[in-house]
């Protein structure tokens, strides 16, 4: 009769590629591999290493994550892609085509492309805005936000470039209404191409450059022309304080901002003033930037 045998503690890998030469115990329990591929012994156990792991077929045209999800947008569609498991369709029907704009804020995430808007809260999609506005209102004047094409979070409000546009959110959290009638920043020349925070102001590109919008209350804001180089659209990225001290040898302290303009890399200090980093051409009409571990990495789209 033949004998039941656990082999329930591996001992790794043999010093013999051929079965006949490894170890193996079935008293103990014990043997050991002639290969392993991807996979780790932890206390005689076999574990498999951490990678990568196909979810679906097709890529994603936008991709942003926040608390620890990751959200995409392709085909019209906004997705939220697990760890594990198959991505989930959280809202369809946007207009094809068009960038999205993605932003976190709390628990929220934002997200606008343009000519739709909406926010993902506990996990589903709703609309963005609506409602009696809380505060005194007695014409009317308090609305949803726009569709804007570009999201930024500083003090205290979330900033929309709708357009030619700096629209903003109502303060103090109340980021589902705006002000239709005064709640936006002087018109831009052109479609508002950039809109990066630093720790005094914001970055706002357009046409005909950079201008910084100095200040936190857009009451009291003053704007000057910071670069007459008009900004590549989608290639700022933010350097966020205590993560970047010094770039390219230029010491900073608090927020600050990278992007790239026709002729090379500029860095946005938080105090306005604005330096090129790095003289380039750069023939392209659009990109996408992300700026990390010492490397600021432009993906061009001509």
């Amino acid at each position: 009769m033949s004998r039941e045998c656990r082999l329930n503690r591996c001992l790794g890998l043999g010093a013999s590629a051929s079965p006949l030469g490894l170890a193996c115990d079935p008293d103990k329990g014990t043997y050991a591999l002639a290969e392993a591929v991807n996979v780790d012994v932890v206390d005689g156990r076999l574990k498999r290493r951490p990678g990568y792991v196909r979810l679906g077929e097709g890529g994603y045209e936008a991709l942003f994550s926040h608390g620890g999800d990751l959200y995409g947008a392709r085909g019209g569609a906004i997705v939220r892609i697990p760890a594990a498991g198959q991505p989930r369709v959280l809202r369809e029907g946007l207009a094809p085509g068009a960038d999205v704009a993605f932003l976190g804020v709390g628990a929220d995430v934002y997200f606008a492309n343009g000519f739709e808007n909406g926010r993902i809260r506990d996990g589903a999609a709703g609309p963005w805005g609506g409602g009696r506005y809380p505060g005194p209102d007695r014409h009317g004047r308090y609305v949803a936000p726009p569709a804007g094409h570009l999201l930024a979070a500083f003090a205290g409000r979330i900033w929309i470039a709708d357009g030619a546009l700096v629209r903003f959110t109502a303060g103090a959290g109340l980021n589902d209404w705006v002000d239709a009638l005064a709640g936006y920043l002087p018109p831009a020349t052109g479609r508002v191409r950039m809109l990066r925070p630093v720790s005094g102001g914001l970055f706002v590109g357009d046409d005909a450059g950079v201008t910084f919008a100095a200040g936190t209350d857009p009451k009291t804001m003053t704007f000057v022309r910071a670069s007459s180089v008009p900004p590549l659209a989608g290639s700022d990225a933010a350097l966020a304080a205590g993560r970047h001290d010094a770039v390219a040898g230029r010491e900073f302290a608090g927020d600050a901002a990278v992007w790239a303009g026709r002729d090379g890399v500029y860095l946005g200090l938080p105090s306005g003033r604005v330096t090129r980093l790095a003289a380039a051409r750069i023939p392209a009409t659009r990109a996408r930037a992300v700026a990390g571990s010492g490397r600021y990495l432009l993906f061009l789209h001509s």
